[in-house]
């Protein structure tokens, strides 16, 4: 089911979803490099990983997200365009980032949302119904197959579980009449469907 079908909640257009955690970041690249700078970077990394011979590495860069390891690379990448290659990882790595330290949250937005968006619940590849153990290994490996050459699949199975947890985070306002609840879901459809178009534009070879 679509996101935008007549019978699912409507949402405004947000800003980037928490584009505090770049501001908290002190230092800031020059204007002037700083686009050049996040997709060289971007690049140089999901090529590294990518190319590298070493089986290891790819848990690496996953255990680096994990821990926040990627923060300066997340606040260079964070001003990109949404479909952009920086721009993409920027929305995948906080996406992953919240599912590691707020698992328990994620995991009761995504079951409130799930039933609104059937369709897209295959594509999350998410357990039904999700326990914290499981949004962490299944957007572990989401992450893990960014940079093991389906970038295009990771970003949109990213994007799925977005969304669906942006109703279930619209579910859970309308229940408790909370309106920064209200903003979080708008924030989460918006990084979803970047996310997907971001997905797609990958599987054409036209993710820059």
């Amino acid at each position: 089911m679509s996101s935008h079908d007549s019978s699912a909640p409507r949402f405004r257009r947000p800003a980037p979803l928490y584009a505090s955690v770049a501001e908290a970041i002190p230092g800031e690249p020059d204007p002037a490099t700083s686009s050049d700078l996040a997709h060289d970077s971007a690049r140089a990394l999901l090529d590294g990983v990518f190319h590298s011979s070493d089986a290891e590495v790819v848990e690496r860069v996953v255990a680096l997200a994990a821990e926040d390891g990627l923060t300066d690379l997340a606040a260079l990448w964070s001003g990109a365009p949404a479909t952009s290659l920086p721009g993409a990882l920027w929305r995948l790595y906080v996406l992953h980032t919240w599912s590691q330290t707020s698992g328990d949250d994620m995991a009761r937005r995504y079951r409130a949302g799930s039933r609104t968006v059937p369709g897209l619940r295959y594509l999350s590849g998410f357990a039904e119904p999700p326990d914290v153990d499981q949004v962490h290994r299944s957007m572990d490996e989401i992450l893990r197959g960014a940079f093991t050459g389906d970038l295009g699949l990771a970003l949109r199975r990213a994007g799925a579980v977005a969304m669906i947890v942006a109703h279930g985070t619209a579910h859970l306002a309308d229940e408790d009449a909370d309106d920064d609840r209200t903003l979080q879901a708008e924030r989460l459809l918006s990084t979803g469907e970047d996310l997907t178009a971001a997905g797609r534009q990958a599987e054409a070879g036209q993710l820059d």
